[in-house]
């Protein structure tokens, strides 16, 4: 599926660490909407220190108000994507990367863009090509079809959003850290979030055991810097054309808006049950 980036233009732009996790929301959605020539792409890479980011079925728990405070106990700062199913952990050891361009052909299906990314990943890290799997890890959180994961154990998931013949293919990688303890958190989330209620939503029964971080399963050591330089490299090895980012005055005045709108989503989610 690389091929399908193959001498494609690629605008770069980095987010590390920013501190509201409802910016890179907000850039993401307002790239999408952003109009790009055919062979045009946006990279978007970004990370964030201490957030949950949840889905808005996650917001329809029985005691969704109590189970925030989960979050709030663990120094976690909670917000509400308008992409993907449902919650995910984010700090500094998870690394989340996304793709905005137009559609590559007419019939562009949402198993492509899944495919795609999932390739993306397997040249980013050569040495664990052969075991990296695409399936779906179902006591992880927010489990879904392409997770992908190394001897059964998830390190990362793939969300997607399109809008007309635009499409963001978006993935969170753990790539060190402590992710028994996200897991912990997200288990401990839907704990008191149900509390043992008779719902119709299949929400996960998390087991930490089931996910790991890269650093781990690959038995090497890693940080932000050295994926980005593999990132470069593979982006060279398809002869696209890498420049830095630009946000012009109209995707800044795009951003506002969209920002303003996911505010008031996001207050009304997290103050409103």
């Amino acid at each position: 599926m690389l091929k399908l980036l193959t001498n494609k233009k690629f605008n770069i732009f980095k987010t590390i660490n920013i501190v509201n996790p409802l910016i890179p929301i907000a850039t993401d959605e307002m790239f999408l909407r952003t109009k790009l020539y055919d062979n045009e792409c946006i990279l978007h890479i970004y990370t964030l220190p201490n957030s949950a980011i949840i889905g808005t079925p996650d917001t329809r728990i029985p005691f969704f108000y109590e189970s925030l405070f989960t979050f709030y106990r663990n120094d976690m700062i909670p917000a509400v994507r308008n992409v993907g199913g449902l919650g995910i952990i984010a700090d500094t050891g998870i690394l989340n990367l996304s793709i905005i361009m137009t559609k590559p052909k007419e019939n562009f299906s949402i198993n492509e863009g899944y495919f795609l990314m999932t390739d993306f990943v397997k040249a980013i890290f050569p040495e664990g090509s052969k075991s990296i799997k695409a399936y779906e890890i179902k006591n992880s959180y927010c489990p879904g079809d392409f997770d992908l994961s190394i001897n059964g154990k998830k390190f990362a998931g793939i969300a997607q959003r399109k809008i007309k013949n635009s499409v963001v293919i978006s993935i969170y990688i753990s790539l060190f850290g402590n992710q028994n303890r996200r897991a912990d958190i997200m288990k401990e989330f839907y704990d008191i979030g149900i509390a043992n209620q008779q719902i119709n939503y299949n929400y996960p029964i998390i087991k930490p055991e089931c996910m790991d971080t890269l650093e781990n399963l690959l038995g090497i050591s890693l940080t932000v810097e050295d994926i980005l330089k593999r990132i470069n490299k593979v982006l060279a090895s398809l002869n696209i054309v890498i420049k830095e980012g630009i946000y012009t005055a109209e995707m800044l005045k795009n951003y506002e808006q969209i920002f303003i709108k996911l505010k008031e989503r996001n207050e009304y989610f997290l103050k409103q049950k």
